[in-house]
């Protein structure tokens, strides 16, 4: 209760300052009465009770800053080539990334407007490891300019959550740059919980996500996903019947030369990511023709008795009857014998 009085009398106090001393209710006490009624009586009083309220607001406000400015890291620029990107890669565009010359116009017009977050390296001294901010990072070096960043010491799990905090404010990674980014997280001993949080996955639904993500990659012949690409408009239904054509992160040998034929023609070099992932697919999906190899039995003579041709598991046997007048319907009758003699020598 004494709390509560001293906070009251310290806010009277307040208030008077605002007024020059004058007690607010007292000046509104003094207001000459209007002809209204009581009721036009309690809108004054409303009203005084309203600045009170918009006072306590500018209090709290006032107070939230203090503590915001007060609990605030300082900003400091670092020379960019003392800073490296995380030790775990999620994107694949390192090579080309359409949107980077438009950041790199930006910050050298307008300056880098929001600082990036690094840790101290935990391996090099005076250096340091992104955390998040890794395309303002290389826009900056291409300017050759000074970096600005926020330092904090981070443990691995820690960085790698904030990496995918990156990720969730830029667009989504796509699936199979989740699961590449997943694989090697729980390469480097990640538990599942951190790699759903970097993913931003809820724990209830993440964990098994993530289980499928890691199996899926594990699978893949990474040369070969990297040569595709992250394929964006390319889903998870798609990336597991591909993944069904490789058996420990391999092709089988008459499906991985034509995959590397394709691979290396210019019409793949020319094509985008998901167009890349849609014609491999399709190789892989289009079954095989069987080679056939044909042989030809001669009559004594030397014309061409029968010719016969085997298929895969099929074998077939063709009579030229211009050369071998009556032969395929002697063939004809002779045939259930020969095969009643192949059972009985079959046993």
């Amino acid at each position: 209760m004494g709390t509560q009085m001293n906070s009251a009398s310290d806010r009277s106090k307040r208030m008077k300052a605002m007024f020059g001393g004058i007690n607010p209710e007292e000046l509104a006490a003094t207001v000459a009465p209007s002809p209204l009624s009581q009721a036009g009586r309690r809108v004054s009083s409303g009203a005084v009770r309203s600045m009170q309220d918009s006072f306590s607001a500018i209090e709290d406000e006032n107070a939230r800053l203090r503590d915001q400015l007060a609990g605030s890291e300082a900003v400091v620029e670092i020379a960019p080539d003392q800073i490296e990107p995380s030790f775990v890669r999620d994107r694949m565009e390192d090579e080309v990334d359409p949107g980077l010359a438009d950041l790199v116009r930006s910050i050298g017009e307008h300056g880098q407007q929001v600082p990036i977050l690094v840790r101290p390296h935990p391996d090099a001294s005076g250096r340091y490891q992104i955390a998040y901010g890794h395309r303002r990072w290389k826009a900056s070096r291409q300017l050759n300019r000074a970096v600005k960043a926020i330092v904090r010491p981070l443990s691995d799990d820690a960085l790698v959550i904030a990496q995918g905090k990156e990720n969730s404010e830029r667009k989504d990674l796509s699936f199979i740059e989740q699961a590449l980014f997943a694989q090697e997280l729980k390469e480097r001993s990640f538990d599942r919980q951190t790699i759903a949080a970097a993913l931003g996955r809820s724990e209830d639904k993440g964990l098994a996500y993530i289980s499928i993500l890691t199996s899926l990659a594990s699978t893949l012949s990474l040369d070969i996903v990297r040569k595709i690409g992250p394929a964006p408009k390319t889903g998870r239904p798609r990336w597991e019947k591909l993944a069904a054509h490789f058996s420990d992160r391999k092709l089988p040998a008459a499906r991985s030369s034509a995959a590397n034929g394709l691979m290396s023609s210019e019409k793949w070099l020319a094509a985008d990511s998901d167009a890349r992932f849609s014609m491999l697919l399709s190789l892989l999906d289009a079954k095989e023709k069987p080679v056939s190899a044909r042989s030809i039995i001669k009559g004594g003579a030397g014309q061409e008795a029968v010719a016969i041709e085997r298929t895969g598991q099929v074998t077939r046997f063709a009579v030229d009857e211009r050369q071998n007048p009556g032969f395929a319907e002697w063939l004809a009758r002779e045939l259930p014998s020969l095969v009643t003699r192949f059972e009985q020598e079959r046993g």
